[in-house]
């Protein structure tokens, strides 16, 4: 008589025959995991800023939070197997942080995609599939399963990387090896090769500089500390859509300020990493919807004004906590009546579908970040909401006057050629931007 398929079709009678990783060396292995993805995300967090390579950015962010996803759900996955304490936060390699100290210390784009594509991530993914290889499939199920998401994503991080580092002029051909030689004395990611090799001179005997004022390439030209002169008298709809089209597109300084707060914020638990994570990759998105919407209606994005200060002046003149908290003043402002929802209400008003999209999860995000927001500082650092809010104010009170001073300058009243030139184009007309 025919029947299901056995074991719930995750493996067969006669691949339950092996028997080979315990419980033990499977802690070891995900511990070990858990720090590199650990590791790998500062590494992102510390570059983000330096790379004038817009799109780099947006898969940096991207990757950043899979990173710390994937350390999160193997965090996760080390408690539930028996073996307290987990050491979860404990570098129990030092050749595998030599190898990070190395890495971190990368010079250009170039230099910088080579260590995380070409070295670290292929090694990972060699150390992951060959877990998978000698881990029960019946005994070991909950492991397996967690390593299967997290392997498809670094294939594709990978298949990014190998994409971006032909279109930049290939891999370093020089810090691809120093790299090598490093990972290869921490026997791999794995940590399981034979540790062989002599270093060459290391990198990490110099001081590490982080670039505090964000870098863009050629193509923008407008680099500003301000977004202009905004226009406050009644608009249609058409232009409001515009505007905050064009405010989503400039969020990018959003994710410097907090690739540079996580980064400098060692002393975080990591959840608190996890969070700021997820709340960068969030505003990378909101560029990206303006950055699709005015490429796909041919506006030239690259060309409008980039505000620069909103990640300048807190990566030089605030400690990682009170970025954070500027940031946090300015979703909770955006809480208002006359904030989200208004935008929302706006763009659902001039009936443009894909507009009042972008706006609906802007908007779902951004009440999401109020949240984090508090769970971080009033957890971590300040002991109330009104002492956060009030902390909050001040910091915002201190920066806007660097916005301000731009805004004073003749060239900041733009917006009226601005709007004038996203009319033309939304009717078909292709005029230089």
């Amino acid at each position: 008589m025919a029947s299901a398929p056995p074991l719930a079709g995750i493996t067969t009678y006669a691949e339950t025959m092996r028997a080979e990783l315990s419980v033990d060396e499977t802690v070891t292995t995900l511990r070990r995991l858990a720090r590199i993805e650990r590791r790998t995300l500062l590494v992102l967090a510390a570059h983000l800023s330096a790379v004038p390579e817009w799109e780099v950015k947006c898969a940096l962010a991207l990757h950043l939070w899979q990173d710390a996803e994937h350390c999160g759900w193997l965090r996760e996955r080390v408690p539930e197997m028996r073996k307290p304490p987990h050491y979860l936060d404990r570098p129990d390699d030092p050749s595998l942080e030599a190898f990070f100290e190395e890495l971190v210390r990368s010079r250009s784009t170039r230099e910088l995609l080579t260590g995380v594509y070409r070295v670290l991530k292929p090694s990972l993914i060699e150390a992951i599939e060959a877990h998978c290889s000698r881990a029960h499939p019946l005994a070991d199920h909950p492991t397996l399963r967690l390593l299967r998401f997290l392997l498809l994503e670094e294939r594709e991080q990978v298949a990014w990387g190998e994409a971006a580092l032909a279109a930049l002029g290939g891999a370093d051909e020089e810090w691809a090896p120093h790299l090598s030689a490093y990972l290869r004395a921490a026997g791999g990611a794995g940590g399981y090769a034979e540790r062989t090799g002599e270093l060459p001179p290391a990198r990490a005997l110099e001081p590490l500089e982080l670039v505090r004022v964000p870098r863009r390439d050629e193509r923008f030209t407008r680099l500003w500390d301000s977004r202009g002169k905004l226009p406050y008298d009644e608009r249609p709809h058409d232009e409001i859509n515009w505007r905050m089209l064009y405010v989503r597109l400039t969020e990018m300084h959003a994710v410097e300020l907090v690739a540079l707060t996580l980064y400098e914020w060692p002393e975080a638990s990591f959840d608190v990493h996890r969070d700021l994570a997820r709340h960068l990759w969030d505003e990378a998105r909101h560029s990206m919807f303006g950055e699709a919407w005015f490429e796909t209606h041919g506006v030239g994005w690259q060309t409008v004004p980039h505000d620069l200060s909103f990640a300048s002046y807190p990566n030089t003149e605030l400690e990682p906590h009170e970025r954070y908290a500027l940031l946090y003043a300015a979703e909770h402002t955006a809480m208002r009546r006359d904030g989200k929802r208004a935008h929302y209400e706006a763009a659902a008003a001039s009936g443009d579908a894909l507009v009042t999209l972008y706006q609906d999860f802007d908007w779902a995000d951004e009440v999401l970040h109020v949240h984090l927001g508090r769970r971080v500082l009033v957890e971590h650092v300040y002991r109330t909401t009104k002492e956060l809010d009030d902390a909050a104010e001040r910091i915002w009170e201190d920066f806007d006057r660097v916005p301000e001073a731009d805004r004073q300058l003749s060239r900041s009243d733009w917006w009226d050629e601005f709007y004038a030139g996203v009319r033309n184009r939304s009717v078909g007309s292709t005029p230089d931007p």
